[in-house]
């Protein structure tokens, strides 16, 4: 069987696939440059550019073992001791103002990576502060569940 195409059906046929050339191309580059972003996002976020990451005693650890006091008191991780998850949002809110102003003191003088993870931390504790105080039915510090905090039944 032969199949007879005239020119301008051919030229059809061969723009169409040019511009389907095109297009997996232009894809292309946009998933290098998306992966070349999160390489360089991640990068960010490598240990190794925050100064004295390995020791107990720097600042960036210090500020994490406040960041989770206050998750801990929003029920966000267990308790060291009970094992329990519990939530009491005085002393949750207690905790992120604490953190909130070693944040406002220590401005401009942090590295970008260490002023970004305070951000950070800051951000989703407030959030979920926010969250447990506009419940619908507020209960009182200390009666919370977990299935209160994940929303079980």
């Amino acid at each position: 069987m032969r199949v007879e195409l005239s020119l301008s059906e051919i030229r059809t046929a061969v723009k169409s696939a040019e511009k389907a050339r095109q297009a997996e191309q232009k894809a292309e580059s946009a998933r290098v440059k998306a992966d070349e972003a999160a390489a360089s996002e991640e990068a960010e976020f490598d240990e190794a550019g925050i100064p004295d990451a390995e020791d107990p005693a720097s600042f960036i650890n210090f500020a994490m073992s406040i960041a989770s006091n206050a998750a801990s008191s929003l029920g966000l991780m267990e308790h060291p001791v009970t094992r329990k998850r519990e939530v009491d949002l005085e002393l949750g809110k207690h905790w992120i103002d604490v953190l909130g102003m070693l944040q406002k003191k220590t401005e401009g003088n942090l590295t970008p990576q260490e002023a970004q993870i305070v951000e950070a931390w800051l951000a989703d504790l407030r959030m979920q502060y926010v969250s447990l105080t506009s419940a619908s039915s507020p209960k009182a510090a200390g009666t919370y569940t977990g299935r209160d905090i994940i929303g079980g039944k």
